[in-house]
């Protein structure tokens, strides 16, 4: 049989902005074994598949092209639009709870009724990052970004090594501007102590943004990342959460900040986060976000 399915432009309110995330709303009626196949021909960031779970609840199944993941945020987002956008959930509150399950975890998610159908949805998680201080030095890290040491920030935020599953190694920088004109330099990064750490990719982090509406600007890069690669960073907050939380002037209690990643020309995300960090608990983050509805499409059945 054919099966639909939708794409949607995740952690913006812009069409053709943010992430781009396909959705197939019946996943129950495909055969699993075609389910990575699938992403790899649709070879967007993630394609997400759901299936009906108990006490009207939705099990998620994420695949980017190079195989599943064990969790994403901007599924999320992108499931809880299309459940609306297809009848399986129906918003009768301003703001109105389903529970997704994932691999991790199951996520309490509330989705909210707009009149602009950006469908906000907001999940709630909790995680204990692992932290490690030991990290390469400040002339490693500036020969893997192809960057000068100056560049390289400590004054609020230190290098660290953070995993919640996935190790990032995360960087604060100087500027958004930095930012932007790091490259991933893998000859540096290979002869680094990077790899013996386990890092698998690299998280750059700066407070100094260019825009008013936001408090960090973020990007991914690592060895399995294009050179002007700008991937979403949905997978890494439960890890970059943990990075800002583990810092002592940020004492117990509830913080809230919003997230940018990418600019106009490649594809900008917000993300809106709420922390809660308190001593010997784990980190408990609500994220919100909007989605944009940009395609309905027919996958055809194999002839």
């Amino acid at each position: 049989m054919s099966h639909t399915y939708y794409t949607l432009d995740v952690f913006t309110d812009t069409p053709f902005q943010g992430a781009q995330i396909a959705v197939f709303p019946n996943a129950q009626d495909i055969d699993e074994n075609l389910l990575p196949v699938i992403a790899k021909e649709i070879n967007l960031s993630e394609t997400v598949f759901i299936f009906p779970a108990d006490s009207g609840a939705f099990q998620l199944r994420t695949f980017s092209v190079h195989g599943e993941i064990d969790f994403a945020g901007h599924p999320v987002l992108a499931a809880g639009h299309i459940l609306v956008e297809t009848g399986q959930v129906t918003l009768t509150d301003k703001n109105t709870a389903v529970t997704l399950k994932q691999n991790s975890q199951d996520l309490t998610v509330n989705i909210s009724k707009t009149d602009d159908n950006t469908c906000p949805v907001q999940f709630t998680l909790q995680s204990n990052p692992i932290v490690d201080r030991f990290t390469p030095t400040k002339k490693e890290l500036a020969s893997i970004l192809s960057l000068d040491e100056s560049e390289i920030n400590h004054s609020d935020f230190q290098t660290l090594l953070v995993s919640c599953g996935l190790p990032y190694l995360v960087v604060p920088v100087a500027s958004q501007e930095v930012v932007r004109k790091a490259r991933f330099n893998i000859d540096a990064w290979s002869q680094s102590s990077a790899p013996a750490m386990a890092a698998q990719e690299i998280i750059l982090l700066t407070s100094k943004t260019i825009s008013s509406e936001t408090n960090f600007h973020a990007r991914i890069l690592g060895p399995k990342i294009g050179l002007h690669e700008d991937p979403p960073i949905g997978s890494s907050l439960p890890s970059l959460t943990g990075y800002l939380a583990w810092h002592d002037h940020l004492r117990d209690g509830t913080y809230t900040f919003a997230i940018d990643r990418g600019t106009k020309e490649t594809r900008r995300s917000l993300l809106n986060v709420e922390m809660d960090k308190h001593v010997d608990r784990p980190l408990t983050l609500r994220v919100e976000g909007q989605s944009v509805l940009i395609s309905k499409n027919t996958l055809l059945p194999k002839k």
